[in-house]
């Protein structure tokens, strides 16, 4: 039977030194049929160069360039404009995507194709501490771990979610990271949200939030764990 074909969105924001190495690694470790769609946010001139360059090689399916920066959220909900697959993936410019067989992405969409509470699936990360569901934390599953937060990574995401959970969102919460955000609709529609155990993607960028067991050495304020709401005062 022929193998439908995944969309990979790549949302980048002016580091091209780190999108070359992503792009890279998806065009050499992706052996799963695949649609390329790139969202570059607030254009800067080497960037625009470079992408287009790969888009007349046909390497990239589609480009939005954006003229101003909008931000990774308003990005997300772009990305569920332009890809068309259930799952879809939707990753940050700095994630090599690992060499293994069967590949990465035919492991994200079977996994997600085989466990239909599942509505946000990520690769695992070396080092994340991330904290299970306790219901599900001795579950017999031997691919997937089942936890609260997942972010920062190369993320499979069923299309219902995206569209019935991100669009909907008119009015964000400030200062909660938009994988915060992700989680917290995904566990409103009723789903559940979790890594891949042997896949590890690698992170070259400078900091990532994949763990919710330790937010001391991160830039940010934290949130409710049980219910991944934010502080009043974040919200408007």
């Amino acid at each position: 039977m022929e193998q439908s074909i995944t969309d990979i969105v790549v949302t980048t924001h002016n580091r091209l030194d780190y999108l070359q190495q992503t792009l890279q690694h998806i065009w050499e470790r992706t052996r799963s049929p695949y649609k390329l769609h790139v969202i570059d946010d607030a254009l800067k001139e080497g960037n625009v160069e470079w992408l287009l360059g790969r888009w007349r090689e046909g390497k990239i399916e589609s480009l939005l360039l954006r003229g101003e920066r909008h931000g990774l959220l308003p990005n997300l909900i772009a990305a569920t404009w332009i890809s068309f697959s259930d799952p879809f993936v939707v990753t940050d410019d700095d994630m090599l995507c690992p060499d293994v067989e069967p590949d990465w992405l035919a492991r994200g969409v079977q996994a997600m194709r085989t466990r239909g509470h599942l509505g946000l699936l990520a690769l695992n990360h070396p080092g994340a501490g991330r904290k299970a569901l306790p219901e599900l934390q001795h579950s017999k599953d031997k691919e997937v771990r089942y936890c609260q937060v997942v972010g920062g990574t190369l993320l499979f995401v069923r299309r219902e979610l995206a569209e019935k959970g991100i669009l909907s969102r008119r009015r964000y919460d400030f200062g909660v990271t938009p994988g915060m955000i992700r989680c917290r609709v995904a566990r409103q529609l009723g789903y559940e949200i979790g890594y891949l155990i042997e896949t590890y993607c690698q992170h070259i960028g400078i900091a990532s939030i994949l763990t919710e067991r330790n937010y001391s050495k991160i830039v940010i304020e934290p949130v409710d764990l049980k219910t991944l709401e934010p502080p009043e005062r974040w919200r408007y």
